[in-house]
């Protein structure tokens, strides 16, 4: 009953569009909810668990930002959210972070959004992006780990000829963090790490690149699981031609990942089809088929219907099922997922 009382009140408020509490001083927030249901009783997709059973709240996302502008050159921001993983009662403190600009150069430090892929800083905001989810087999493979505590530094420079490019080095601290695979629940500590990411704009059209280097301890129960290096790098790009729009990404890392998607969307009136295709190499084999669409009921709501099929392996641990199968029973190797959404941000 909660959700659905948190549903309407951001809905109502959403004609407000911002709260501005001051000059100096405004709330913003967004949320997602669905009804999904899938044609297997393994769960699929990690935070969310997806089984036959419709499911009304395994993607639920509310977000509240507040921004204080408190200069010409220096400002604050602070988001409180509950992710799909999170409970209602124990939103998380997702970013937190005070900013200075000047002349091109931007320093952000605090918590802040790890930026290796171009929907990186929009992660949770469904509105800004034409799916309900990101594509899993790219965006989940940081099993929700989606912030970092540190500093990074903006340089932009823009020229007529050539659009704008953004070069953006960042430092992360030392950090504990908890994830969940298949059924348990590991402890991560993550040592001090460095990256950058990089990004031209040209027009409608945007190139990215990242890299991270992470060194990082996994337990369980308090116990020795292994010691894991990780060099990981994206690319991706994203153009507008007109009411096309096509967007692909490709994530390598050491030993886990060569993964990847493409998708193409196109806007007809409030109508926004879609296709994706994605593929996962590595420590999972897996690959996927979306078809979608989203209807914009007003400039802030937007609806959601899409149609997915999932393949995996005839293994215990297959494609992007979150638990272990049976041995002892025929393995799942594909399911259909169905799932009705909307979002809405204010």
């Amino acid at each position: 009953m909660s959700r659905w009382f948190i549903l309407l009140l951001f809905l109502s408020a959403k004609a407000a569009a911002q709260f501005t509490l001051s000059d100096d001083l405004r709330v913003s927030g967004f949320g997602t909810f669905t009804a999904a249901k899938s044609d297997s009783i393994t769960p699929v997709i990690d935070q969310r668990d997806l089984t036959n059973q419709w499911c009304y709240d395994c993607d639920s996302i509310l977000g509240v930002q507040f921004d204080w502008h408190i200069s010409d050159h220096l400002r604050s921001a602070l988001q409180i959210l509950k992710r799909p993983q999170d409970h209602y009662s124990s939103p998380q403190l997702e970013r937190a972070f005070i900013e200075y600009f000047n002349h091109g150069i931007t320093l952000k430090a605090g918590r802040l959004r790890t930026p290796i892929f171009i929907i990186s800083e929009y992660y949770y905001v469904s509105s800004a992006y034409p799916w309900l989810r990101l594509p899993n087999e790219v965006y989940n493979s940081f099993r929700g780990l989606t912030h970092y505590d540190g500093v990074v530094l903006d340089w932009s420079y823009e020229s007529r000829s050539w659009g704008q490019w953004i070069v953006s080095p960042f430092y992360s601290i030392e950090r504990e963090e908890k994830i969940e695979q298949y059924g348990q629940t590991f402890d991560i500590s993550i040592k001090d790490s460095l990256g950058f990411s990089t990004n031209w704009f040209y027009e409608d059209h945007q190139l990215h690149l990242a890299y991270i280097h992470n060194d990082a301890t996994q337990k369980l129960n308090n116990l020795f699981i292994k010691e894991l290096k990780l060099d990981m790098v994206s690319l991706g790009f994203s153009s507008t031609f007109a009411q096309w729009h096509f967007q692909s990404e490709l994530l390598l890392a050491t030993h886990l990942y060569a993964n990847w998607y493409a998708s193409i969307d196109y806007t007809w009136r409030k109508f926004t089809p879609y296709i994706t295709y994605g593929q996962s190499r590595r420590r999972i084999d897996s690959h996927s088929y979306l078809l979608g669409t989203t209807y914009a009921l007003t400039s802030d709501i937007n609806l959601y219907a899409e149609w997915q099929r999932i393949y995996g392996q005839n293994e215990m641990m297959s494609g992007q099922f979150t638990r272990l199968q049976d041995p002892s029973e025929p393995f799942d190797t594909q399911v259909n997922l169905v799932s009705f959404g909307i979002s809405f941000t204010f």
